[in-house]
C-alpha cells in the first residue's frame, strides 16, 4: 500500500518525486514511455529561458538536472517505466489503480501526466503532408547549419524554437498570424534582434515539387501576398491530446478537456490530486516553472493529509 502514486515522470513528476522522498512517503512515479522526461523528450536542444535559476537552458539539460535531483531519493521512491495507467477504482479507504503492468494500492494518487499523450497540431495547408521539409518538432539542430530557416507560430515554443535555430542558420524568419504573440516579451523581442518577424501574416501555399522552396503567406489585415525562401519549416502551433481517459476516471474537466482542481491542487476526487498541463485554475499558466509549483503544493497537502502530526519541512 502505497502513500501516494505520482503519474507521469515529466518535469512536475520528477519534482514531485523528489519532494516525495524529503517528505519520506511511501511512494512511487510511474511512467507509460520507455523514458523519464516527458514532452521535454521532443526538443531536447531548444533553449529554455524561463527556469528559476537559469539564464537559459536546454531542455534535455533541465531533464537531467531534475532527474539528478530526484536519484538521491530514487531508492525509496522507485521509478517504473512503460506503466500505463488503465483504471482507478475506490475500494474501502484506498484506490486501486491498474496497469498494464500489473495492479497498484495507493492511498492517494498525483497526476502529472499532462493529461496523456499529445500530438503536434499540423499545418492546415493543402499539399504541407507531402512536403519533406517540414518539421514539427528538431532533432538536431545542427542539421539546419547556414540554411534558411521558416519557424511558423506565436507562443513560447516557436519563440524559443526560432532563437535556437538562429545560432546556427543563415536566416531564420518567423512567422505569426497576429501582431501580438503569446511568448515572452523579452524572448520576442531578441529574435527580433537575431532574426526576420513577420506579422501579422498566414501561411497560404508552398513554391516547389517534393518540398518547399517559398512558403506563400498572406497578410491577414490587407491581403497582400509574399513568397519567403525556405530551405526547412517549422511548425510550432502547440499540441492537442491524442488520447487519454480523464473522462472515464470520474473528473470534473472544463470544455477543453482540462482537469478542474482546487488551491491545493486536488481534484473532485477525494485524494486524487493533479498538476501541470492537464488541471485549469483561474490565472493557470502553462510553464514548466508553475507546474513545479504545483507539485510542491500537492506534495505538501497529501503530506499533512496522511500525517497530520509531522513537521512539514523541506530540506533548505
Amino acid at each position: 500500500m502505497y502513500d501516494t502514486i505520482i503519474i507521469g515522470a515529466g518535469p512536475a513528476g520528477l519534482y514531485a518525486a523528489t519532494l516525495a522522498g524529503m517528505h519520506k512517503l511511501k511512494a512511487c512515479l510511474l511512467e507509460s514511455s520507455f523514458e523519464y522526461g516527458g514532452t521535454l523528450n521532443l526538443y531536447k536542444q531548444k533553449m529554455v529561458y524561463d527556469m528559476p535559476g537559469y539564464r537559459k537552458i536546454n531542455a534535455g539539460d533541465l531533464i537531467a538536472t531534475l532527474f539528478d535531483q530526484y536519484s538521491e531519493y530514487a531508492e525509496d521512491v522507485p521509478l517504473r517505466l512503460n506503466t500505463k495507467a488503465i483504471s482507478i477504482d475506490y475500494v474501502d479507504d484506498h484506490y486501486v489503480l491498474e496497469t498494464n503492468q500489473g495492479v497498484f494500492l495507493t492511498k492517494t494518487m498525483l497526476l502529472a501526466n499532462g493529461g496523456g499523450t499529445f500530438e503536434p497540431r499540423l499545418l492546415e495547408v493543402p499539399e504541407a503532408d507531402s512536403k519533406s521539409n517540414i518539421y514539427y518538432n528538431v532533432k538536431d539542430v545542427h542539421d539546419f547549419e547556414g540554411q534558411e530557416l521558416i519557424v511558423l507560430g506565436g507562443g513560447d515554443s516557436a519563440v524559443d524554437w526560432s532563437l535556437t535555430l538562429a545560432e546556427v542558420a543563415k536566416k531564420v524568419t518567423l512567422i505569426h498570424r497576429r501582431n501580438d504573440f503569446r511568448a515572452h516579451e523579452y524572448s520576442v523581442d531578441k529574435i527580433k534582434q537575431v532574426g526576420r518577424v513577420l506579422t501579422p501574416y498566414a501561411p497560404k501555399g508552398f513554391i516547389g515539387y517534393d518540398k518547399v522552396d517559398y512558403l506563400t503567406i498572406q497578410n491577414t489585415e490587407d491581403n497582400s501576398i509574399m513568397d519567403v525562401p525556405c530551405d526547412a519549416l517549422f511548425v510550432f502551433y502547440g499540441s492537442s491530446p491524442a488520447k487519454h481517459n480523464l473522462s472515464e476516471w470520474g473528473f470534473e474537466l472544463d470544455d477543453k478537456g482540462l482537469i478542474k482542481v482546487k488551491s491545493n491542487m486536488e481534484t473532485t476526487r477525494a485524494g486524487i490530486f493533479a498538476v501541470g498541463n492537464s488541471v485549469t485554475y483561474h490565472g493557470k499558466k502553462k510553464m514548466i516553472s508553475t507546474g513545479l509549483g504545483e507539485a510542491a503544493t500537492a506534495i505538501s497537502t497529501i503530506g499533512a493529509f496522511l500525517y497530520p502530526e509531522k513537521t512539514q519541512s523541506y530540506k533548505h
